[in-house]
C-alpha cells in the first residue's frame, strides 16, 4: 500500500510522529520501533497495521485513540511500552505474537470494549497493564508468566469466563468468586489471576462484597456475591452503570450512598432485598433495568416509564406497578426529597453533586440552607421560583446554573455561598430580593438580566471579588447597602434608576461614576451612596436635579467633582472630606462642568463641554459657617447646599438671590441668632430642618414684596422650636413634615391655614388652632391633639382630618363619633387607646348608606397603627377606601369587622385580634402578609372576592374551618400555616385550580375534605396523598396541609415543624419518632390516631399538652404505651395492659423510689410491633421498655421485674453486679448521671437535677465537678462521700443546703466559693481540712460550726460571708489564716481559743 510521506517522520528506523487522519492505516515498512506518543490522540483511526520487522512499541505510543478498534500486531514484536494504548476505549481485542515478551505499565488500561487478549509470549507485566477492562470476557497467558508481576495488573476485568495456556488448555470460569476462594480446580497460576482481578479491585468476606475499591465507570459485579455490604461502593462518584449479578441477595444500607454520578442499574434477579439508604443521595440515578428485559426509567417527580421486550414500547406507569426491588430504589433516589405536590421543602441529603428532579417547579425557604458539602447543584427546567434563603451557608458551592423559566429568587436564596464564582440570571428575574448574594466573596461574574428593575437591599453587601456589573437600562430602584463593601471598579447607574438607597455602593472598590437621569434624578436618593469609597476618583452625571446628603463623604482619593448643569439642589456634607476648594466656598471656580465623556477628564474635555453649554454657570454655596451680621448670597448663587450655614450663631439677616432654585436639607439649622430671611418667589417648598433651632428667627419674607412666602410643602422639622416665629402662611400647603412647627410658641392664632395632612406632632407646643370644650385641640380642619379628650367625644363636623398620633396613649378615651366629611386618620392617631370601646364612622348611617355615601364622595384613608393595641375596642364598621399597616393590630376585643370598600388589606392590618371572630370585606382582592396572624377566634371568612393570600396571613386561626376558593387564588408560604381547624376546602371556581407556594396550608391537619366542582374527596390515611387516586391538585392540598410533618418510609413521622395548638396526626402513620413535638410550646392536644403502634422516646416532651396529662394521672399512657410518668410519686404500680415503656418515660422522676412490673404470662402476651427494640430473649415476653426509660431516678430504690424477682439497689456497685436485663437497665439508667472513675471519684455530674441526692459507692467529688451548675439548689451527700474537691460547688449561686456530710474529712480549696444563696452546711465531726477560699463570699451563710479537730482555718476561708453570725471554734484550732473572716458579720463576738495564732486581718470587720 503507498503511504503518504508527509504524514509521517521516520528517524533512524523510528517513527517518532503521524500526522495524518485515515481511518486505516498500515504503517510503511521498515519501521523497527513506533517512537513515543506517535499516533498519540490521533482520533480518527479505526485500524492499524503494523509492519513486518517491528520490534517495539513505546511509551503512549496510541494513547487516546479512541476510535480505534483493530491493531494488527507482526510476529519478532518484542515490547510493547507504559501507556501504549491507554484509553483506546474501541479496541476489541488484542491479538499479540508469541514473540511478545513484555507489557509495560498501563499498555491497555481502560480499553474497556476489549472482550479477548492473547498474549502467549508474554513473562512480564507491569501494574495496571490490562487494568479496568471491564469487556474482557477471554484470556491466553503463558505458562512461564512470572508470578511476581501479577499484582494489580487484571483488576476490574470482572467478567473473564475463560482463561487459557498456549498450548490450547481452556479453563472455563463460571464463577470468578468461586475461582478465586478455591471453589473451582485451575491451576495456581490462573488461580493468581483471578485473585488479582478481585482482590484489587474489590474485598470479601465468604460471598459478602465488603468494599468495592476501584472509582471506575462501568462496573459489573460477579457472579457469585450474594450480599453488598453496608458501605461496600460508598462516594465512588465516578460510576455511571452498575450491572448487578444474579446471584445477588441483598443490598444493604449505605450501599451506594453518594455515588453521585450513578445513572443506571442493571439487576440480575427480581427477588433483591434492598436495604433502606442503600441508593441514598445517588440523585443522578435514572435507569433501572430488570433481569426480565424492562426498562424502568424515572422522568421527573411523577413519569415513571416502562418498556418491554420484545417491543420496548414506552408506556407510563404506577410505583406500585415496578417491580418491588426497583420501587425500593425509585423511593430511595428521591427519598432525599421531601415534597409537597411539585415544591421542593427540604433537601435531607449531604452528597456533593445533587440533582434536583425535573418536575420541581418551586424550590422552598431554606430547602438546602447549611449544607456545606454541596459543591453543585443542578436544577430542572421545570424550576420557576427558589425560595428566601434557599442556599444560604451552602460555602462549598462554586457554581449553579439556573433555568431559564426561574422567575423569582427569595431574599438571601444564594448569601453566604463563600465559594460562588458565577451566577447567570435568566431573563425572566425583574428583582433581585434583599440579601440575595450577601458574603459571596468569591462571586466574580454576574450576569443581570435586560428586564431588571429592582436591585434589593444588601443583595451583593460585602461581594469583593465581583469587580464589573452592567445594570439594565430598565432598572428603577438600587436597595439600600446593596453593594455595601463590593469590589466594583465602575459604576454606571441608568437613567432610569429612580431610586439609589442609603449606602448603596458606600465602602466599595468604586473608582468611576456615572450617573445619567431626567429632570428628578437624584430627588429619591437616599445618603451616603459612595461613602467612604476612598478609591473614588470621578464623579459626574448628566441630568442629574439633586445631590443628596453625604454622597460622597469620605471619598479622598477624589480628584474631580463634575457637577451637571440640570443640578439644583444640594444635600448635607456631600463631598465632606474631599480635599478639594469645592469644599471651602462658593466661588464658581470651584463647580466643574459636567459632560458625556467616560475617560479620564482633561483640559480637551473641559473646553469641549463648555462650548457645548454644558456648564453648570451657576455658583453652588457650601459653606458660611464663618459668615457673621447681615449676609447677602451672590447672585450667581444657583443652590444654596444642604448644612451651608449649620450651626452659625453670628448671622443675623440672611438675604437669598432670585437665581436660588433650593435651599438644601438643615441649611440654617442651629443659626440661633437668624432673624429674618429673605427668599426669591420661587423657593416654596422647605426641605428638612432647614430652619431648626434658629431660635430667634421671626419671618420668612418673599424678597421682593417683603411678604410672608406662602408655603407648598414643609419638610419634617424644618421650623423645629423657632420660638419667636410669629406666622406662617400655610393655605396652599400640600403637606407639613413632622414636628415642623413644633415649638413655635410665638405662632399668632388664625395665622395657620393647615393642609388635609400633617405630620405627626406638626403643630406641638404651639398655641395655633383652637381647643373644643371636650378638651380636642383643632388647628383649621384638622384634629391635632386629643390627650385631654375623656369618655365619649364627636369630632366636628367640619373636621376632615386627624393627625398622626393626635389621641395615641389616651386611655380615659372611650367612644369617638366621626363626621362624614373626615377623609383622612393618621398614622398611630388613635394608638394604644386603651379604653377606647366604640368607633363609629358617620353616625346614624347603617352598612348600605354608608357604601354609597362612600362611593359618591372622596374616599377616607386610614393610616399605619391608627388603631393598634385599642385592646377594648369590639366592633368595626369602617367605609374606609385604603387602610394602612398595622391599622387594627394588637385589638384584642374586636370580635368583628366590617370593611366596605377596601380592596387591599395590609400587612398585620388584624395582626393579634384574638378574639376576632367575623371579618366581611366583600371588595377585598389581596390580603398582605400577617393580615389576619393570631386571629385564633376568626371562623366566619369569605374569601370569594381574593386572588392574593400573602405569607402568614392567616397564621393560626385555629377556628377556621371552612374556606373556598375561586380560580388562581395564589396562598404565598405559609398563608394559612397552623389553621388547625381547617376541615374543608371547596375550590368553586369553573376550573377548579389554586396556585399554592411552600407551606401554605402547613399545620392544617384537620384538613379531611375537599370539593371540587361539586365533587368531594376524603382523606382516609396518609397514604392518599401519595397515590394517585386523588386528582393531583387535591392531592397537593392535602399535601401541603400536611407539610408540618416529614414522614420517611410513608408510615414513620420523624419530624414536626409548626405552632398549632391542635394536632391531628393523620390514619396510617405507624410511628411517631423520638423528639417530633418535644418543646412545641403551643401544643395543647394531639389526636393520635389507632395506626399509632410506636412512639418513640420524649415524642412529647415539653409540650402543654403532655402538661396537662400529667396533671389528670401520673402514668400518660397513650395507645398501650406509657409515655411519661416523671411526675410520680413513691412507687410506680405499671399498669397491666401496658405493651411498651417509651424512652425517657420516667426520667428525672426524682421522687420514685420503687417500679413495680405486672406479672405477665407468656400466653397473654401481646405480639411485639418491632423485633428490633425487644428486650433479651429471657424478657421478650414482657412489657417491652425502652432505652434511658429510668434516666436520672436517682432515689429508685428497687424494681419488681414481671417474674416477681424483687431487686433491691445499692448504689455503684450495682454497675458491677449481675443482674436480670430489665433490672441491669434501670441501674445504668438511674445512675447514668454520675459520671465517675475506678476509685469512685465523681468526675462529671449530668442532668440538670435541682435536688441531688449521690449515690452510695460515692468517694470523693472531683475539681470542679458542679462548678457554676446554677440549676442546684440541694444536695445531700451519700455516707460513703469523703472528700469534697477543689472549685467542687464553686459559682453555684443557687444551692441553698448541704446536707448529710458528717463523712466528709475534707473540703478543697474555693469548694463553695460563691454559692451566695448558701444558708447552712452540717458539717462533719470527721472534718479534718478546710481549704483556702472554701466559703469565700457565700453571703448568706448564717452559722458554721468547726467540728473538734481542724487545726487550722486557712486564708479567705469564709471571707466575706456578711450574714455569718454565729460562729464556733474548735478547741484544737491553732491557726486563723489571713483574712480567714474578713467581712463576716459576727466575726466581732467570735470566741476564739487561747495560743491561736491569727494572720492579719483574719477577724476584720468594717
Amino acid at each position: 500500500m503507498e503511504y503518504r510521506q508527509e504524514f509521517y517522520e521516520i528517524a533512524n528506523g523510528v517513527l517518532i510522529r503521524y500526522t495524518g487522519r485515515e481511518e486505516v492505516l498500515e504503517v510503511p515498512e521498515g519501521i523497527c520501533t513506533v517512537g513515543e506518543g506517535a499516533f498519540k490522540g490521533c482520533v480518527s483511526l479505526r485500524k492499524v497495521v503494523l509492519p513486518a520487522g517491528l520490534q517495539c512499541i513505546m511509551g503512549d505510543a496510541f494513547k487516546g485513540c479512541h476510535r480505534l478498534e483493530e491493531v494488527v500486531f507482526p510476529d519478532g514484536l518484542t515490547y510493547i511500552g507504559r501507556y501504549a494504548f491507554h484509553r483506546c476505549h474501541a479496541l476489541k481485542r488484542a491479538i499479540l505474537p508469541c514473540s511478545v515478551e513484555e507489557l509495560g505499565e498501563c499498555a491497555f488500561l481502560y480499553c474497556d470494549s476489549m472482550k479477548e487478549v492473547q498474549m502467549p509470549g508474554v513473562k512480564r507485566l507491569g501494574m495496571e497493564a490490562l487494568a479496568n477492562g471491564i469487556s474482557l470476557e477471554k484470556l491466553v497467558i503463558s505458562r512461564e508468566l512470572d508470578e511476581r508481576c501479577i499484582c494489580d495488573v487484571f483488576t476490574g476485568c470482572g467478567r473473564v469466563r475463560q482463561i487459557g495456556y498456549a498450548d490450547g488448555e481452556t479453563f472455563c470460569i463460571p464463577n470468578v468468586v468461586d475461582a478465586a476462594a478455591g471453589a473451582c480446580s485451575v491451576p495456581p497460576l490462573i488461580a493468581l489471576v483471578l485473585k488479582d482481578i478481585l482482590e484489587r479491585m474489590m474485598e470479601f468476606e465468604g460471598r459478602t462484597l465488603v468494599r468495592f475499591r476501584v472509582n471506575i465507570k462501568h462496573i459489573e459485579v460477579p457472579e457469585g456475591i450474594e450480599i453488598l455490604g453496608k458501605s461496600s461502593f460508598y462516594d465512588l462518584r465516578g460510576i455511571v452503570d452498575i450491572r448487578l449479578p444474579k446471584s445477588l441477595r441483598r443490598i444493604e444500607s449505605r450501599a451506594f450512598r453518594n455515588c453521585i454520578g450513578l445513572e443506571e442499574v442493571v439487576l440480575g434477579g427480581d427477588e433483591i432485598q434492598i436495604d433502606e439508604e442503600a441508593f441514598r443521595n445517588c440523585t443522578a440515578l435514572k435507569t433501572v433495568r430488570t433481569c426480565g428485559g424492562t426498562v424502568y426509567t424515572f422522568e421527573g417527580l411523577k413519569e415513571i416509564y416502562r418498556q418491554k421486550e420484545p417491543d420496548f414500547e414506552k408506556c407510563l406507569v404506577s410505583a406500585k406497578e415496578m417491580l418491588a426491588s426497583a420501587r425500593a430504589i425509585h423511593r430511595q433516589v428521591f427519598g432525599n426529597f421531601r415534597l409537597s405536590g411539585t415544591i421542593l421543602l427540604q433537601y435531607l441529603g449531604a452528597e456533593s453533586r445533587v440533582v434536583v428532579p425535573e418536575g420541581v417547579t418551586a424550590i422552598a425557604e431554606e430547602a438546602f440552607a447549611g449544607i456545606e458539602t454541596i459543591d453543585k447543584v443542578i436544577l430542572p427546567e421545570s424550576l420557576q421560583e427558589i425560595g428566601a434563603e434557599a442556599f444560604r451557608g451552602c460555602l462549598m458551592m462554586q457554581t449553579i446554573t439556573l433555568p431559564e423559566g426561574l422567575c423569582r429568587i427569595g431574599a438571601g436564596a444564594f448569601s453566604d455561598c463563600v465559594k460562588l464564582l458565577r451566577v447567570e440570571l435568566p431573563k425572566q428575574i425583574d428583582i433581585l430580593e434583599n440579601r440575595l448574594f450577601r458574603g459571596c466573596r468569591a462571586l466574580q461574574e454576574v450576569t443581570l438580566p435586560e428586564g431588571l428593575r429592582q436591585i434589593g437591599e444588601s443583595a451583593f453587601y460585602g461581594c469583593t471579588g465581583l469587580k464589573k456589573i452592567q445594570f439594565s437600562e430598565n432598572l428603577t430602584q438600587i436597595g439600600k447597602m446593596a453593594f455595601y463593601r463590593a469590589g466594583l471598579r465602575e459604576v454606571r447607574i441608568p437613567g432610569k434608576t429612580e431610586v439609589v438607597e442609603s449606602l448603596a455602593f458606600a465602602k466599595s472598590q468604586v473608582q468611576k461614576v456615572w450617573i445619567s437621569g431626567g429632570c428628578d434624578t437624584g430627588k429619591k436618593y437616599g445618603s451616603g451612596i459612595f461613602r467612604d469609597c476612598v478609591k473614588l476618583k470621578l464623579v459626574f452625571g448628566i441630568g442629574v436635579s439633586h445631590i443628596p446628603d453625604q454622597f460622597a463623604f469620605g471619598c479622598t482619593a477624589l480628584k474631580r467633582i463634575v457637577l451637571p448643569k440640570s443640578l439644583q439642589s444640594m444635600g448635607r456634607h456631600a463631598f465632606e472630606g474631599v480635599e478639594q476648594e469645592i469644599q471651602q466656598g462658593y466661588s464658581t471656580s470651584t463647580v466643574v462642568l459636567c459632560t458625556a465623556y467616560e475617560n479620564e477628564w482633561s483640559a480637551q474635555h473641559f473646553k469641549e463641554a463648555v462650548s457645548t453649554g454644558n456648564v453648570q454657570s451657576d455658583a453652588i454655596f457650601w459653606d458660611g459657617k464663618d459668615l457673621e451680621g447681615e449676609v447677602w448670597i451672590p447672585e450667581n448663587t444657583g443652590i444654596i447646599a444642604g448644612g451651608a450655614f449649620y450651626g452659625n450663631t453670628k448671622i443675623t439677616t440672611v438675604h437669598v438671590p432670585a437665581g436660588v432654585s433650593s435651599i438644601g436639607a438643615a441649611a440654617f439649622k442651629g443659626c440661633k441668632s437668624l432673624r429674618h430671611v429673605y427668599l426669591p418667589p420661587a423657593i416654596t417648598c422647605l426641605e428638612a430642618e432647614v430652619f431648626s433651632g434658629c431660635e430667634a428667627l421671626e419671618a420668612v419674607l418673599t424678597s421682593e414684596k417683603c411678604e410672608m412666602v406662602q408655603w407648598q410643602s414643609i419638610g419634617e422639622r424644618a421650623f423645629y422650636q423657632c420660638r419667636k416665629l410669629r406666622a406662617v402662611r400655610l393655605e396652599k400647603a400640600q403637606s407639613i413634615g413632622k414636628e415642623a412647627l413644633c415649638g413655635c410658641v410665638m405662632l399668632a392664632e388664625g395665622a395657620v391655614y393647615p393642609a388635609l395632612r400633617a405630620g405627626e406632632r406638626a403643630f406641638a407646643d404651639t398655641v395655633l388652632g383652637r381647643t373644643l370644650e371636650n378638651g380636642m385641640r383643632v388647628v383649621g380642619r384638622l384634629v391635632v391633639c386629643g390627650e385631654a379628650c375623656t369618655n365619649q367625644i364627636s369630632i366636628p363636623a367640619d373636621i376632615n382630618g386627624i393627625a398622626p398620633y393626635a389621641f395615641a396613649g389616651n386611655r380615659a378615651l372611650r367612644k369617638i363619633v366621626l363626621p362624614e366629611g373626615v377623609r383622612w386618620i393618621g398614622e398611630g392617631a388613635f394608638y394604644g387607646c386603651s379604653s377606647l370601646e366604640t368607633v363609629i364612622f358617620s353616625e346614624g348611617l347603617d352598612n348600605g348608606q354608608a357604601q354609597q355615601q362612600t362611593e359618591s364622595k372622596q374616599q377616607l384613608i386610614i393610616g399605619a397603627n391608627a388603631f393598634e393595641k385599642c385592646i377594648v375596642l369590639k366592633e368595626l364598621r369602617c367605609p374606609a377606601q385604603e387602610i394602612g399597616e398595622a391599622a387594627f393590630a394588637g385589638c384584642i376585643s374586636l370580635a368583628e369587622s366590617v370593611l366596605w370598600q377596601v380592596q387591599v388589606l395590609k400587612k398585620r392590618l388584624f395582626a393579634g385580634c384574638k378574639d376576632l371572630a367575623v371579618c366581611r370585606c366583600e371588595t377585598a382582592k389581596v390580603a398582605q402578609a400577617y393580615c389576619f396572624s393570631g386571629c385564633k377566634q376568626l371562623q366566619d371568612f369569605d374569601f370569594a372576592t381574593f386572588r392574593d393570600i400573602g405569607e402568614y396571613a392567616f397564621e393560626g386561626c385555629e377556628r377556621l374551618k371552612y374556606a373556598a376558593f375561586q380560580d388562581n387564588l395564589c396562598l404565598r408560604a405559609h398563608a394559612l400555616e397552623d389553621c388547625s381547624g381547617l376541615e374543608e376546602i371547596c375550590l368553586c371556581g369553573q376550573q377548579g385550580t389554586v396556585c399554592l407556594k411552600e407551606y401554605a396550608l402547613s399545620g392544617c391537619t384537620a384538613l379531611h375534605l375537599i370539593s371540587v366542582q361539586g365533587k368531594e374527596w376524603a382523606l382516609q390515611g396518609y397514604q392518599d396523598i401519595l397515590s394517585e387516586t386523588l386528582p393531583e391538585t387535591v392531592r397537593f392540598l392535602f399535601h401541603s396541609a400536611m407539610s408540618c410533618f416529614t414522614v420517611e418510609q410513608e408510615e414513620t413521622l420523624v419530624r414536626y415543624r409548626g405552632a398549632a395548638s391542635v394536632v391531628r396526626i393523620p390514619q396510617g402513620i405507624r410511628r411517631i419518632g423520638a423528639e417530633v413535638f418535644r418543646d412545641a410550646m403551643m401544643l395543647e392536644q394531639v389526636e393520635i390516631p389507632k395506626s399509632v403502634a410506636y412512639i418513640g422516646a420524649r415524642a412529647f416532651h415539653g409540650t402543654p399538652w403532655i402538661a396537662r396529662r400529667r396533671r389528670e394521672a401520673p402514668l400518660v399512657v397513650v395507645r398501650d404505651m406509657l409515655l411519661d410518668g416523671s411526675s410520680c410519686v413513691g412507687e410506680v404500680v405499671i399498669p397491666e395492659n401496658i405493651r411498651l415503656v417509651c424512652g425517657w418515660a420516667f426520667a428525672n422522676g426524682l421522687e420514685i423510689t420503687s417500679i413495680r412490673f405486672p406479672r405477665i404470662y407468656p400466653n397473654t402476651l401481646p405480639k411485639p410491633e418491632n423485633d428490633a427494640a425487644q428486650f433479651q430473649p429471657k424478657e421478650r415476653r414482657y412489657v417491652q421498655v425502652e432505652e434511658y426509660a429510668f434516666r436520672n431516678c436517682i432515689n429508685l430504690q428497687k424494681i419488681t421485674l414481671p417474674d416477681g424477682e424483687v431487686v433491691q439497689f445499692r448504689g455503684l456497685e450495682d454497675r458491677e453486679r449481675p443482674l436480670p436485663p430489665l433490672a441491669k437497665q434501670a441501674v445504668m439508667d438511674s445512675l447514668n448521671c454520675f459520671k465517675t472513675d475506678e476509685n469512685g471519684v465523681l468526675c462529671e455530674c449530668t442532668g440538670n437535677i435541682s435536688r441531688l441526692r449521690l449515690a452510695c459507692g460515692i468517694t470523693e467529688i472531683g475539681e470542679g465537678t458542679f462548678q457554676d451548675a446554677n440549676l442546684l439548689t440541694e444536695i445531700t451527700f451519700s455516707d460513703t462521700v469523703t472528700i469534697v474537691g477543689a472549685r467542687a460547688f464553686a459559682g453555684c449561686k443557687w444551692l441553698r443546703e448541704v446536707r448529710q456530710a458528717e463523712h466528709v474529712t475534707s473540703i478543697g480549696a474555693h469548694a463553695f466559693s460563691g454559692c451566695v444563696a448558701l444558708r447552712s452546711v452540717e458539717l462533719s465531726a470527721k472534718l479534718q481540712q478546710i481549704g483556702a477560699h472554701a466559703f469565700e463570699n457565700c453571703t448568706s451563710l448564717e452559722s458554721i460550726q468547726i467540728p473538734e479537730g481542724v487545726e487550722e482555718i486557712p486564708e479567705r476561708a469564709f471571707y466575706r460571708c456578711h450574714m455569718l453570725k454565729q460562729i464556733t471554734l474548735p478547741s484544737s484550732l491553732k491557726k486563723i489564716g489571713k483574712e480567714a473572716f474578713a467581712f463576716c458579720g459576727g466575726a466581732s463576738q467570735i470566741q476564739v481559743p487561747e495560743g491561736v495564732l491569727i494572720g492579719e486581718r483574719g477577724l476584720y470587720t468594717m
